[in-house]
């Protein structure tokens, strides 16, 4: 099966599965929802450009700020009238699964009275619907943990499920769809996010 497929499937699972923990907006994407090639090009200049506000924001290396990253992604695109989602899962990268993730755990982490103590095991990045992926955290991470080239962690990824995991031998694996789990979990709320690009691009 072409990944791609797999991963809408994925995609609409960690759908439903926000839904039945009770997240409260609907998702922003759906694997439905068709996105041009043109989209995803319009998509890579602008994050370009944007990857030095996310350099004063987040300094230094991107590895391990998946979350933050993808909230700022998140509210810029949106900002910008291009609806865009975080996903929230794991990543198998070149046949390890390095994060580990399970929807036993993101569930109980969402669940949980208190913040749970530790660093959360998980990776998050952002869908504009169908099979796409936008992910700023992985590339350097690649670079320095699992030997991959260096031009790999120059750039945000911006592309097709089915072609990271050709090319890249990443499978992202789709468990919550939804900036819900971030807003509860790791605040700021992306949403509060986006409201403060609409009123910085005159838009609120």
């Amino acid at each position: 099966m072409d990944y791609s497929k797999k991963y809408r499937i994925l995609f609409d699972a960690a759908v439903e599965a926000g839904r039945e923990l009770g997240f409260p907006h609907a998702p922003l994407t759906a694997s439905g929802n068709a996105v041009e090639p043109s989209l995803l090009m319009a998509v890579r200049d602008v994050l370009a450009d944007f990857s030095h506000h996310l350099n004063d924001v987040i300094p230094g290396y991107w590895g391990n700020s998946c979350q933050a990253l993808s909230t700022q992604i998140f509210g810029f695109l949106n900002a910008h009238g291009i609806p865009a989602e975080i996903v929230t899962g794991n990543v198998i990268i070149n046949n390890t699964d390095v994060f580990s993730t399970t929807l036993e755990s993101l569930r109980n982490e969402y669940l949980a009275d208190e913040p749970l103590t530790g660093s959360q095991s998980l990776h998050a990045w952002v869908s504009l619907g169908d099979d796409t992926i936008v992910d700023a955290a992985l590339p350097p991470r690649l670079v320095k943990i699992h030997s991959y080239p260096a031009n790999r962690g120059d750039a945000i990824l911006v592309g097709r499920a089915g072609i990271f995991s050709e090319k890249l031998f990443l499978q992202y694996e789709p468990i919550f769809v939804g900036s819900d789990f971030i807003a509860k979990t790791n605040p700021p709320d992306p949403l509060l996010i986006t409201k403060q690009w609409q009123r910085v691009l005159g838009r609120g």
